[in-house]
């Protein structure tokens, strides 16, 4: 959720009513979104978008920095402008999609996402993820929140699980929660949520991670390249595939003519270097990272720039580092 709008919902905290009340109209604004024309919702997700470009302020300075880091010199102050605005019309069409097609059912997802190569039945070893399980990692990339939804595309599908960041308001996470998940389709967040993930894929069922957030070192991050800068980064795929033995597959949904196309990478856990399990874990991780970085440098409108990616860095200097990072010593 963009930092703008959590910052919304924190002022709500101190009085609990009108949290409750919020969340109630958040569920009218569902219903209303259901009813409304598609094209009508994917308009007002501009909108928003380009609002919230203007006016998120801190938003928008994280996300200048962020090109600094990516980018350099090579892009000037309006061509970085133009950026931000197509990436928070992304974001906020992912949101309002999800809001948008519930209740999500087969029928409504696969009106909206269709495979990369329709004359190809399976994009990617499909019965070692129905006999096996899978971890599916991705990133806030093109329509992230769509990507729950995958189990309504292959119906066989193992029961499947998303690990989501949780926000400091118990009603709003409710909602969330609600929105996420449906039958088999379970949505649990990052607190206490690895440990559901590892009993699903344990099982033989499906992960779905999003690891392009920072993650300090007190919450097991570890710091592996990414947009060449070493990023604090969850293990957890890593630690998932090695010890169950998982294929690690990334996957995108990404826009195209008005909907969306499902993307599949190679299995990132194959022929791994020999090594420690720490030395594995690192390869696996930076191979996982390697695979989002390609997918944004292609289309840089497809990732929400506003995510502090770097918060935190390994030296106390920040060479390189955005303004907002802040040591976190190996």
């Amino acid at each position: 959720m963009p930092k703008a709008l959590l910052d919304v919902t924190r002022k709500l905290r101190s009085w609990q009513p009108l949290e409750e009340l919020t969340v109630g109209f958040l569920y009218g604004v569902v219903k209303i979104l259901g009813a409304l024309p598609s094209r009508w919702v994917l308009k007002l997700g501009d909108g928003l978008g380009e609002a919230l470009a203007a006016l998120d302020h801190r938003g928008r300075a994280a996300a200048f920095q962020n090109m600094r880091v990516v980018f350099g010199d090579t892009k000037s102050a309006a061509e970085c402008k133009q950026l931000l605005r197509a990436s928070m019309r992304n974001v906020m069409r992912s949101i309002l999609l999800l809001f948008h097609l519930q209740p999500l059912t087969p029928k409504r997802y696969r009106a909206w996402v269709e495979m990369v190569d329709k004359e190809s039945a399976r994009p990617h070893d499909y019965e070692a993820v129905r006999t096996r399980g899978a971890v599916f990692v991705s990133g806030h990339i093109g329509n992230w929140e769509l990507l729950l939804g995958l189990r309504l595309l292959f119906l066989d599908y193992p029961p499947t699980v998303f690990l989501a960041e949780e926000i400091e308001h118990d009603a709003l996470n409710r909602l969330l929660k609600k929105l996420r998940s449906h039958g088999d389709i379970i949505s649990v967040f990052r607190k206490g949520g690895a440990r559901a993930v590892m009993r699903i894929v344990g099982e033989g069922g499906i992960a779905g991670l999003l690891v392009d957030r920072n993650v300090r070192r007190t919450h097991g991050g570890i710091y592996v390249p990414f947009m060449g800068l070493p990023a604090r980064t969850s293990p957890l795929p890593a630690v998932l595939a090695l010890r169950y033995g998982a294929p690690v597959y990334p996957v995108f949904l990404v826009p195209h003519e008005g909907r969306y196309r499902i993307w599949f990478g190679p299995d990132l856990s194959e022929d791994l270097p020999h090594g420690t399990r720490d030395e594995q874990t690192r390869a696996l991780m930076t191979r996982i990272n390697e695979a989002l970085e390609a997918v944004i440098r292609k289309d840089p409108t497809l990732w929400n720039w506003t995510l502090k990616r770097w918060k935190s860095r390994p030296h106390e200097a920040r060479e390189g580092y955005p303004a907002y990072s802040e040591y976190d010593p190996v």
